[in-house]
């Protein structure tokens, strides 16, 4: 049982007054005499003090005003629900990527709604329906309603989304449905009893299996290599228990650059080489031939410049900066790198010189000169914040990067996972001295590492772009050669993925389904997404919109004097696969497609609010049948 407003509960305080009126009123008891002149010389008899007598009327008055008090605060009970009473439905869909998968003349989400329609068909009057969806999140499409025409309507609004289905949000799903007397869930996927049963629902769940056709082939992985120097390769899976032939075409920024036919085994995975290419630009990658899911059949990368960029290194240490120019030259053999010490640049251009360039990219390790004119900026291991007298000085960070802060160092961290929920276990994971960095909304961390006994997770690269340029930060320290030590290949990744992003072609960003990308834009963003719908985003403090692809495609960004093109790629081998969703349905009882995973009963909310107020009444009742009583008895003055 619950209650349905808690606050409700203040309601209980009327039950202390009731004993403090007792304590008051029966603490002394009064008895009549008519004189008080034979007690002048008697000795007061030594007899305890009854502080409260607790007699049956107080025992009435008391259930009758607690019966009120729960009455009040909305008590109810949940009941198995009976033939004819009112049910409330909850129909849950998933949203992934395979949903979208074509069986026939429709989608497995078009089943999903044909079977979702026909229970609303069947519903009795007065019956109420929730629409629930999850993919990478759960959301509320219709809240729960007897409207129907609301329902059918929320069901026929449903899209799925190119990512994946998360575990985590079926079970939010699952808890939104909790109070559901009967949960219908549509996926092509079942899942397990356990994973029901672990959400807690108390009510009936029915899962309608969709889809059976497993004929899918998608696009693994997109390389465009170097230009005139290494091939780039597509690799191409075929997800399927049947051979497949098929065509594939690959562009650069829109000229074709190989279309072939290919013929894949079952399940096999082929690896298409092409190149070298001879320019930079954008790389599409496209299956001709149709299959299941349209979401996986393309795929873009960005060829980027082999430009003899300008790029500046600054560091006290020597063996840093070898170091850091190594690692530059790795990624653009064209770079055009110098090396300095802080202490020994010139802030400023020398009298009487011309205008100078600005480098293309800064990299700063344990310093920062904020007069340094770059169009990108990478700070490695960046300088806390000095304090002088117990003063903290003003942030010298803020006017490149606002709102990024140093709180302190830790002598030493360990990589974690990519999300920060699990440590990369192994002497490689250990990094040493590292700054406890606290990072802006605008910029997004790429790398995490966990520090003391607590096992604190921190961001330890992060990258991400304002006004005055792109801009990424490294918190650990790099001397002592850590880049080329073998056993941290980790921390060397790392620090190369942060400088391909903020050395990525202006006005083209690649990402994956689902991340976030985060845009400069100069006043509100208007975006075109692939479906040709178009959405309004408004920047934040930073002049900075964050944008969640959801669909695989292109995007177009545009602001009042800049313009954007985000390329959202989509890939996900279990979701691809729907073949493996075929055969963990085949493992599955076959009663199981449709049948409720759970024996029980169904169970409805029985509101208690009238019983409780007929037991109130009745102690009512009682309180004046003994007031009557005692007032025939004792007298009016006793009542």
């Amino acid at each position: 049982m619950g209650f349905l407003e808690p606050r409700n509960l203040v309601w209980a305080l009327a039950i202390g007054a009731l004993v403090l009126i007792y304590l008051r009123s029966r603490s002394r008891p009064t008895l009549e005499v008519s004189s008080l002149m034979l007690f002048d010389q008697t000795p007061a008899p030594v007899a305890s003090v009854r502080h409260v007598r607790l007699d049956a009327l107080f025992w009435v008055e008391l259930a009758g005003l607690t019966a009120l008090v729960l009455a009040v605060a909305g008590m109810y009970a949940m009941a198995p629900a009976r033939a004819g009473r009112v049910h409330s439905h909850a129909l849950v869909f998933d949203l992934g990527a395979a949903m979208s998968a074509r069986d026939g003349s429709g989608t497995r989400l078009d089943e999903a709604r044909r079977k979702a329609l026909e229970i609303v068909a069947r519903a009795r009057p007065g019956d109420e329906f929730s629409v629930i969806t999850y993919a990478l999140e759960a959301q509320v499409a219709a809240p729960q309603t007897a409207n129907l025409a609301v329902v059918r309507r929320a069901i026929a609004d449903l899209d799925p989304f190119a990512v994946a289905a998360a575990a985590a949000a079926l079970d939010a799903a699952l808890i939104r449905a909790r109070g559901a007397s009967e949960i219908d869930l549509f996926t092509d996927r079942a899942p397990s009893a356990e994973v029901i049963g672990a959400s807690g629902t108390g009510g009936e769940v029915r899962v309608y299996r969709v889809g059976g056709d497993d004929d899918n082939i998608g696009i693994a992985a997109l390389d465009p290599g170097a230009i005139d120097s290494t091939h780039g390769r597509a690799i191409v899976r075929n997800f399927s228990a049947a051979p497949h032939l098929i065509e594939l075409a690959i562009d650069l920024d829109g000229r074709e650059i190989l279309k072939r036919p290919l013929m894949l085994a079952p399940r096999e995975q082929a690896s298409v080489s092409f190149g070298p290419l001879k320019s930079s630009g954008v790389l599409h990658a496209r299956i001709l031939t149709a299959d299941a899911i349209a979401a996986d059949n393309e795929r873009w990368a960005l060829v980027r410049s082999d430009a003899p960029e300008r790029v500046l290194v600054l560091s006290r240490d020597a063996g840093v900066q070898s170091d850091l120019a190594r690692v530059l030259l790795a990624i653009n053999p064209n770079f055009q790198v110098e090396t300095a010490g802080p202490d020994t640049y010139p802030s400023t251009k020398p009298p009487g010189a011309g205008t100078v360039r600005p480098y293309d990219l800064a990299v700063m390790h344990d310093c920062y000169l904020p007069a340094v004119a770059a169009r990108s900026m990478m700070l490695i291991y960046p300088p806390p914040i000095s304090a002088a007298h117990g003063v903290r000085e003003p942030n010298p960070y803020a006017g490149k990067i606002p709102g990024f802060e140093i709180d302190g160092t830790a002598r030493s961290a360990a990589l974690s996972s990519e999300h920060g929920a699990e440590p990369v276990g192994g002497a490689g994971a250990a990094l040493g001295a590292t700054r406890i960095m606290r990072l802006p909304n605008w910029m997004n961390a790429l790398a995490y590492a966990t520090f003391g006994n607590a096992g604190t997770v921190i961001p330890i690269v992060a990258e991400g772009e304002v006004t005055g340029g792109r801009v990424a930060v490294v918190a650990f320290d790099v001397r002592g050669h850590l880049l080329f030590d073998p056993d941290r290949l980790g921390a060397l990744i790392a620090v190369v993925n942060a400088t391909h992003r903020i050395t990525a072609p202006a006005g083209v960003l690649v990402v994956s389904t689902g991340t976030f990308a985060s845009l400069a834009v100069d006043g509100a963003a208007r975006v075109t997404q692939p479906d040709g719908a178009v959405v309004t985003l408004e920047p934040d403090r930073w002049g900075r919109i964050r944008l969640q692809p959801l669909e695989a495609g292109r995007y177009v960004v545009e602001s009042k004097h800049s313009r954007t093109i985000v390329l959202a790629n989509y890939y996900d081998a279990a979701e691809s696969d729907l073949m493996t969703a075929r055969a963990a349905a085949h493992q599955m009882p076959s009663a199981a497609a449709q049948a409720p995973l759970k024996t029980a009963r169904p169970r409805q909310v029985m509101p208690l609010g009238f019983i409780l107020i007929a037991i109130a009444a009745g102690a009512l009742l009682a309180e004046s049948i003994l007031l009557v009583g005692r007032a025939s008895r004792w007298g009016m003055t006793h009542v």
